[in-house]
């Protein structure tokens, strides 16, 4: 039997689970995220997933950190943890997000995964001009942009 592996989410759209905690910031922030990234690699925590929002989905006042950026200065920041990126296709073309996730990929030395998330957070799509589609058109479109992904 494998020992199971063990992640955490980094906070991109600030505090989560200790939201309520009074020493947990209010704002996403690159430091913050960099900090427990950081922390968790020398502690031998196995991945971090960074999840993929435009619009920071507690609180629409609230920072929100690009997932892709900060991907790639966190895979820089590290050194044996796995970098993983939450992608929304709809938001990205497949040539542009292959480039991006190729050029994570190298900065961390193959340290760099995608998650690839098909649209649940309606509000977010709305407001960045996306058409709202149906769950299974959402899921049919995901399945055809990463078939693109993969081959480039």
């Amino acid at each position: 039997m494998t020992e199971p592996r063990f992640g955490i989410w980094v906070p991109v759209y600030g505090p989560w689970g200790a939201r309520h905690h009074p020493e947990e910031p209010e704002q996403a922030s690159y430091a913050h995220s960099r900090e427990i990234v950081v922390d968790a690699d020398r502690l031998g925590f196995m991945g971090a997933l960074l999840a993929q929002h435009i619009i920071n989905p507690m609180n629409h006042a609230y920072d929100q950190l690009e997932t892709w950026s900060a991907a790639a200065a966190l895979a820089e920041a590290t050194q044996n943890i796995e970098i993983m990126g939450a992608v929304k296709p709809f938001f990205f073309p497949p040539a542009v997000l292959a480039k991006l996730a190729l050029g994570i990929d190298s900065i961390s030395r193959g340290r760099f995964t995608i998650n690839l998330i098909s649209g649940w957070y309606l509000s977010e799509m709305e407001q960045g001009g996306l058409p709202i589609r149906p769950h299974d058109e959402r899921y049919k479109f995901s399945r055809e942009w990463i078939r693109v992904v993969k081959a480039l």
